[in-house]
């Protein structure tokens, strides 16, 4: 695995664990809390990419794996799941966190480097929060992972170029045993991140959720049990906030707010507007304002081409000068 040209990578960048700096800060989650991201220094940052795009890309996912991953989107794992009978979706807790700095040098192992080189790079791409971090969790969090909150293991930080495709890598396994699964009980099976969606049509059948949270706990991860949901046909179906119930599409109350925005700024000015929802747009000028709302066009063409159409057209009427 070209151990000679990797180690001498790491030399020349001196990285040793004291000098590794992350600045911390925090983004609001859609149902409420806060996620911490650690985003490492230039340096850092230009080695974790280096890893990233010299090892970890090469590494063979399973077709199962849809997140992270170039030329695979969202919508590509929400068409595995196009006009499915019943849905059933499951998130996994804590996904980054249980995957420590020994279950990255394991994997880096098992790719064919030596055990110095393999414990380098898995320093290199793992962070030791603090007590703080590990306290901040709540009481069900922490009777499922008392035992990382007793050993406060370093662990793959959010933020990082690294941490997503390696955590795919550690979840290769889970994916293949739930992809071997599904062939033999006929339903499909995907998944983006920590996020897992099994399905089935006309025929075949769903494991049931004991069976599921034993090979995921097999695997050293754990199920989110306030996030485990069945959605049946005729009711609303969503993969990876796409709809899935006929064809694959952005759901119709998002495209009908963003062309809220637009008939506002259209009708009563863009300065005018952002003051109106200055509360969900602190700090915006009217510039940050036009990629924003431009952004969201762009995802939704992306998807849904015919219904991205007339947004734009509108979009392009804005008068982004007054």
């Amino acid at each position: 695995m070209g151990d000679l040209k990797t180690q001498d990578i790491v030399s020349k960048r001196k990285f040793e664990l004291k000098q590794r700096r992350y600045k911390l800060f925090s983004i609001k989650k859609k149902r409420g809390g806060k996620r911490e991201i650690m985003a490492p220094d230039k340096d850092l940052k230009y080695i974790q990419k280096w890893i990233t795009f010299n090892i970890l890309d090469k590494y063979p996912l399973k077709n199962s794996c849809k997140g992270f991953r170039q030329r695979v989107s969202i919508k590509d794992n929400a068409l595995v799941h196009e006009g499915a009978y019943r849905i059933l979706k499951i998130d996994l807790l804590k996904f980054y966190d249980t995957i420590t700095e020994e279950r990255v040098y394991g994997a880096f192992k098992n790719m064919g480097y030596q055990g110095n080189l393999a414990v380098s790079l898995s320093k290199l791409c793992t962070y030791k929060h603090s007590s703080e971090y590990w306290n901040s969790f709540e009481s069900r969090e922490k009777a499922l992972l008392s035992t990382y909150i007793k050993e406060m293991p370093a662990i793959l930080p959010q933020g990082c170029p690294s941490s997503p495709m390696l955590a795919n890598i550690i979840a290769s396994k889970m994916d293949l045993r739930f992809e071997k699964l599904a062939k033999k009980m006929n339903f499909s099976y995907s998944r983006y991140a920590d996020d897992l969606t099994f399905s089935i049509k006309d025929t075949g059948s769903l494991p049931s959720i004991s069976f599921i949270n034993k090979i995921i706990s097999d695997e050293g991860f754990y199920i989110n049990n306030e996030k485990v949901t069945y959605m049946l046909k005729g009711q609303k179906q969503y993969v990876t906030g796409l709809s899935v119930t006929n064809g694959v599409h952005t759901p119709k109350k998002y495209r009908k707010k963003i062309a809220r925005h637009i008939y506002f700024c259209r009708k009563f000015g863009v300065e005018v507007h952002l003051k109106k929802v200055r509360k969900d747009f602190l700090g915006y000028t009217t510039l940050n304002f036009h990629d924003w709302l431009y952004g969201h066009i762009c995802f939704i063409n992306s998807i849904d081409k015919e219904h991205s159409e007339k947004l734009l057209k509108d979009f392009n009427k804005i008068n982004w000068f007054i």
